[in-house]
């Protein structure tokens, strides 16, 4: 399903990455490539892509179930600290909030995206119940498009960016754990991984362990969504 999210919706989640960069609640420093400090540009965009995806996900919620979600926006000490749950309250709508039935990770992730991956220490370590895929087409240069009427340009540059007024999203499928801890579904730093249409194509070559599979193989249908949403609306 289609998502439309506002520059509102954008902007909320600038705010809350540049929050979370010179707050220091989350590590600056790449891990996975270099072991340098991030540009706050690629950091940015990670955290944007990343929120957007979980209010498209509430927005999904609203639109199809009539259930109302928080995405949580919260900082958290420590530079390892993460949130409980990607929702920070669900309700039915007009309902009393309350926390949801089962820990939800919501990943936001490039249309273009064939896989539906998750760093193998991440899965061990924060133990989700489920995850939601999210695909958002956010543009490279969105942090111009988004500020390209604060700032002071000229008129025939001004006129060569696109204004950011909508982001779109798509809701890809979900999973539940069980589904990735199939000794198949493992993919060990390394890997060379392919084009699932295509297997003689090469994508892109692993940096860490992995669990996943191709964002094809996600749960989708009508039937299998609502067992989720009762999983998450389940009193505690």
């Amino acid at each position: 399903m289609n998502i439309s999210l506002s520059k509102e919706d954008y902007f909320t989640c600038l705010n809350f990455a540049l929050k979370m960069w010179y707050s220091g609640s989350k590590s600056v420093i790449d891990y996975r490539s270099t072991g340098t400090r991030r540009d706050i540009g690629d950091y940015c965009t990670d955290f944007i892509g990343g929120k957007l995806a979980e209010i498209a996900f509430a927005k999904f919620l609203a639109e199809n179930y009539d259930i109302e979600a928080g995405v949580d926006f919260s900082l958290y000490p420590g530079i390892t600290a993460v949130d409980k749950s990607d929702l920070a309250w669900i309700c039915q709508k007009g309902g009393k909030k309350k926390k949801p039935g089962i820990k939800i990770d919501v990943k936001g992730t490039k249309p273009t995206s064939k896989y539906f991956l998750v760093d193998a220490r991440e899965f061990n370590n924060r133990p989700y119940d489920a995850y939601v895929m999210v695909l958002v087409d956010l543009p490279g240069d969105h942090l111009i498009r988004a500020l390209r009427d604060y700032i002071p340009l000229p008129d025939d540059l001004k006129n060569e960016i696109k204004s950011l007024d909508v982001v779109d999203a798509k809701i890809a499928g979900f999973c539940w754990r069980s589904d990735l801890e199939n000794e198949q579904n493992f993919y060990p730093s390394g890997t060379v991984m392919t084009d699932p249409e295509k297997p003689s194509r090469k994508l892109f070559k692993l940096k860490v362990d992995n669990v996943g599979f191709p964002i094809r193989s996600l749960r989708h249908s009508y039937k299998e969504w609502k067992s989720l949403v009762k999983a998450l609306i389940k009193a505690k």
